[in-house]
């Protein structure tokens, strides 16, 4: 009979993979919206990965519970386990979050919108949320606390650049002739970047969970981060 890592750990870890790959793919998605590609289809990929994960994370989540009921694991493998329960909710919820940029993006991508003037903008911050959730979940998957210290760190970068962009929403005067749909684009805008924060902030607790998994400290809401 197998240990609880050879009968469970790989496989959750696996299942974790493959919802992990598809909030990757969400990005991708995400990433054409940004650059101007307006097809039909690619809003509900995103919706359809985003349904996906929602799946995958109560069945993941259940059998996590299971696990921990009917097989009592002690030490690393509990604190793997809990290192996981923590994960999968924060990939649903940047899921999520990508879906609903996805959805505002496809409804800015009409004639007159105010986009193209804060393009640059929304790419430099979803790069630094991109960068950051790709390494958390390499730094997951490698129990590399350095790295996970290094995300931790650099999550109030990507607060200061969230303020600056968002903040230039409402400074610049922009002509409601040109752009008709103004006040709806700008408030659209203003959730992007909120929502680009929040990735952001989902790499923050992998990267939390990555300290616990390897250290056993819980740092999440303390002044122990760094």
């Amino acid at each position: 009979m197998g240990t609880i890592r050879e009968t469970y750990l790989d496989r959750l870890s696996l299942e974790f993979k493959k919802m992990i790959d598809l909030m990757l793919s969400q990005i991708d998605m995400v990433w054409a919206q940004f650059r101007g590609k307006s097809a039909d289809d690619l809003m509900d990929k995103v919706k359809a990965n985003e349904l996906e994960i929602d799946c995958m994370e109560v069945k993941l989540r259940d059998d996590i519970i299971n696990s921990i009921v009917l097989q009592s694991p002690k030490a690393g493998d509990l604190r793997r386990i809990i290192s996981y329960y923590d994960t999968i909710v924060d990939v649903e919820r940047t899921a999520d979050v990508l879906y609903s940029i996805s959805k505002r993006m496809h409804y800015m991508q009409k004639d007159g919108s105010v986009y193209p003037l804060y393009k640059d903008d929304i790419m430099s911050l979803f790069q630094m949320a991109d960068q950051m959730i790709q390494n958390a979940v390499f730094a997951f998957f490698h129990e590399d606390k350095e790295i996970a210290r290094s995300i931790i760190a650099s999550d109030e970068n990507l607060d200061q650049k969230h303020r600056i962009c968002y903040k230039k929403l409402f400074v610049q005067q922009q002509d409601t002739e040109k752009y008709p749909h103004l006040i709806a684009d700008l408030l659209d805008l203003g959730r992007i970047f909120y929502g680009i924060e929040r990735i952001g902030d989902g790499a923050t607790n992998i990267a939390e969970s990555v300290v616990f998994l390897t250290e056993g400290i819980d740092i999440k809401h303390s002044g122990l981060k760094l």
